[in-house]
């Protein structure tokens, strides 16, 4: 079926979320770049769901409130440099208000547990998630990051400068999307080239709407709890699945920005990532 048509018939679906493993994940990227080549789909929200160095987790440190964001990075960038993306979402919305969600599978679920792609724990065989229902009976492997790494640099999210990033406390996902933008290469060991690696991957429009939320009288709290506020409704899928969370934070940003920020969607904070700039 033609990519654009595939495209049309989705939007006129309930928002859903496309499950992409490695046996769709170029197909889903000729919908995404299809869909970033009309310029309609100008706004992108980025979730992640990710493991840490567990050797990193119980590092005694300083609370974030108490360091400089230097110092806040280098946490990350220490217990990032050997963790492992579970899953990415991706939330692209348009200004007549239609979504297109995708949420990229890294590693497979073995009953309650995800087992990573790269593991530097002893596990075994790998086994098809129960919950995926597209692709039930079928013997799943989870995504490549090289190749994933590859589609990305061609897909038209990098180095787009019409697209806005929207992210909600995004530190984590923000490092760990620009480890696959570089191929999963160390981070930088400073703040400024870390700043200057996501200036030239994702551009200065990025909004987090953590940060943005404390210009506001009465926002405040996680996710769910500023979704709540807002009386916003998870429509697809449940918490911490990175494709549903992409959604929430993307209806999230939209209520608020309607109603705190109707002039400019919050840009005039844009650039400031919580957890690194500011906590």
């Amino acid at each position: 079926m033609e990519i654009r048509q595939q495209i049309r018939e989705w939007l006129y679906l309930r928002p859903r979320v496309r499950s992409v493993w490695a046996l769709n994940l170029v197909h889903e990227f000729r919908l995404i770049m299809e869909a970033l080549e009309g310029g309609n789909y100008n706004r992108v929200t980025l979730d992640t769901e990710f493991m840490l160095d567990i050797d990193m987790q119980d590092v005694p440190e300083r609370h974030p409130r108490f360091v400089t964001p230097e110092e806040r990075y280098h946490n990350i960038r220490m217990k990032t440099d050997n963790g492992i993306i579970r899953q990415l979402g991706l939330t692209l919305s348009a200004d007549d208000g239609s979504v297109l969600v995708w949420e990229f599978n890294f590693t497979l679920r073995h009953r309650n547990n995800f087992i990573p792609l790269y593991s530097p724990f002893n596990f075994s065989p790998l086994y098809t998630p129960a919950e995926t229902e597209e692709f039930l009976g079928i013997q799943l492997e989870p995504i490549d990051s090289n190749l994933f790494s590859r589609l990305l640099l061609s897909s038209g999210l990098l180095h787009n400068n019409r697209i806005t990033w929207i992210l909600f406390h995004g530190a984590y996902d923000i490092v760990f999307f620009i480890k696959l933008a570089t191929f999963w290469g160390p981070l930088p060991h400073s703040l400024l080239e870390f700043k200057s690696l996501i200036m030239t991957y994702l551009g200065e429009c990025i909004l987090d709407v953590k940060y943005i939320i404390s210009f506001t009288p009465n926002l405040y709290g996680g996710l769910e709890e500023v979704a709540a506020a807002l009386s916003i409704e998870r429509v697809v899928g449940r918490a911490h699945r990175a494709g549903s969370d992409s959604l929430l934070t993307w209806y999230t940003y939209r209520r608020m920005a309607d109603i705190y920020f109707p002039l400019d969607g919050g840009m005039r904070h844009a650039g400031v990532i919580y957890g690194i700039d500011h906590i």
